[in-house]
């Protein structure tokens, strides 16, 4: 995907902020984008938006649609996380992690003539290997193997970050078991330069076909030099087939034997002779060459991606500030309590009753004024808690959202004591008028007892 202008005002899908185009494709464009939620919860993501015409057509949003649910089966930090899915009308959204960072395309153009430091290079690709292990043993709900294959490991598909991690990501191509959109017989999937041999041929392709793509990557990591180029594809597709492969010590001089050895059983044409786990061929290369610190391949990343990485830097920023600005108009509960902001005036009126906890109602409008935190006021060295007296009619606070409008209601909460004393009460007032309508029944009988007894003497 190449690089785009920004654009400066977002979009609303569900409860997504689309906004700058940072990359574009083919079939996808991928987006700055906000998550938000309630109570003034944010969150800057990557958003890879299928291109409307194509959100139309059933058999790519269902490829789609694949990616997503293979994508969040695999969970690893050396491969971009999926968060979400959104199909709302003509829209349909792939939710990521944000990385800030550069491509590894990028970072490799950016050190021609020449290759990327031999350390650098391959703990990039150790981390590559790993994330590609994680995705060839993901499973199903169930447990059952998925059998994922990318099937298109390229440069443009590593993106490395400023925190030191690279990362692979885009399985919009990738193959599996469980999925349900399947490959059209003949249709090869893929960029041609980093394809397997038995890919190429359409032959029925394992993990070993990532592991062959992997060791392409770092062949032209390491050289600074495309491993497979020619004129048009079919050049490209021969040189793939037919012609030997040089070591990449023979375009870099000083590179460890070791390393040449072990990207070179990677290469191989026969997947039966290449390495047979991506995790074996990552174990390889750390004994290779030491790995670089996260701290120093996060700051190679800096110094490669410089003014690039703080244009988007900077951009991420405003969006974040603006997002939050929008909160910040409207009082929430979190921030109130956190930070302590002004708080409106209450007008306070009977009937009252203690505030206490909080719960979500999702009535939008129930919104009313904003209420005051608890208060304590003080005695001597010690602290006694005041109930704050609101109007059961005001007992909702507003927490409004540019995308969701939701209210949190605050829930009275009567003091057990006071239940106990008020039961107390009623109590003695039921043995009071117990004992009232015994004595009266006692005088009554009496009276009649006492008229008999005359009667009966006369």
């Amino acid at each position: 995907m190449g690089a785009v202008a920004p654009e400066s005002s977002g979009r609303v899908v569900g409860r997504y902020v689309v906004f700058d185009e940072i990359a574009a494709g083919g079939m996808a464009s991928v987006h700055l984008g906000r998550l938000m939620g309630a109570v003034g919860f944010s969150r800057t993501v990557a958003i890879k938006r299928l291109h409307p015409h194509l959100a139309r057509d059933a058999e790519f949003a269902a490829m789609f649609l694949d990616e997503a649910r293979l994508a969040a089966r695999v969970r690893h930090p050396n491969v971009v996380a999926v968060l979400d899915v959104v199909h709302d009308g003509g829209e349909l959204l792939l939710v990521m992690d944000y990385v800030q960072g550069e491509s590894l395309s990028r970072l490799a153009r950016a050190m021609r003539p020449g290759g990327i430091p031999p350390r650098l290079a391959v703990t990039v690709l150790t981390g590559v290997l790993h994330g590609l292990h994680a995705a060839h043993e993901a499973t199903t709900e169930q447990g059952e193997p998925l059998h994922i294959v990318h099937r298109d490991v390229s440069p443009q598909n590593v993106i490395v970050g400023i925190d030191g991690v690279a990362r692979v990501f885009d399985f919009g191509v990738a193959k599996a078991s469980h999925r349900a959109q399947t490959t059209q017989d003949g249709s090869v999937k893929g960029k041609i330069s980093y394809m397997a041999p038995e890919q190429l041929l359409s032959e029925d392709v394992d993990r070993r076909a990532d592991i062959y793509a992997a060791a392409v990557v770092l062949w032209e990591a390491l050289t600074g030099e495309r491993l497979f180029e020619g004129d048009n594809q079919g050049r490209v597709i021969r040189k793939i087939l037919d012609e030997a492969v040089p070591p990449p010590s023979s375009v870099m001089p000083g590179l460890p034997k070791a390393l040449d050895e072990a990207v070179m059983r990677g290469l191989e044409r026969d997947a039966s002779k290449r390495w047979q786990t991506a995790r074996d061929f990552a174990a390889a290369l750390e004994q290779c060459s030491p790995a670089a610190s996260a701290t120093q391949l996060g700051e190679w990343v800096e110094s490669i991606g410089g003014k690039a990485l703080g244009e988007r830097a900077q951009r991420v920023k405003d969006i974040e500030s603006r997002s939050d600005g929008a909160f910040g108009r409207e009082e929430h509960t979190s921030r109130t309590m956190v930070e302590g902001g002004s708080r409106p005036k209450i007008s306070v009126s009977p009937p009252t009753v203690a505030q206490a906890f909080a719960v979500m109602s999702t009535d939008p409008s129930a919104a009313q004024d904003d209420q005051p935190p608890a208060a304590s006021e003080r005695s001597g060295k010690r602290e006694r808690p005041v109930a704050i007296q609101t109007p059961i009619s005001s007992s909702r606070v507003p927490v409004s959202s540019p995308l969701s409008p939701v209210s949190v209601q605050t829930v009275a909460v009567t003091p057990l004591a006071s239940l106990e004393a008020a039961a107390a009460k009623r109590t003695g007032g039921k043995r009071m008028m117990l004992l009232g309508v015994i004595l009266a029944v006692a005088g009554v009988l009496a009276v009649a007892g006492a008229a008999t007894w005359t009667l009966l003497h006369r």
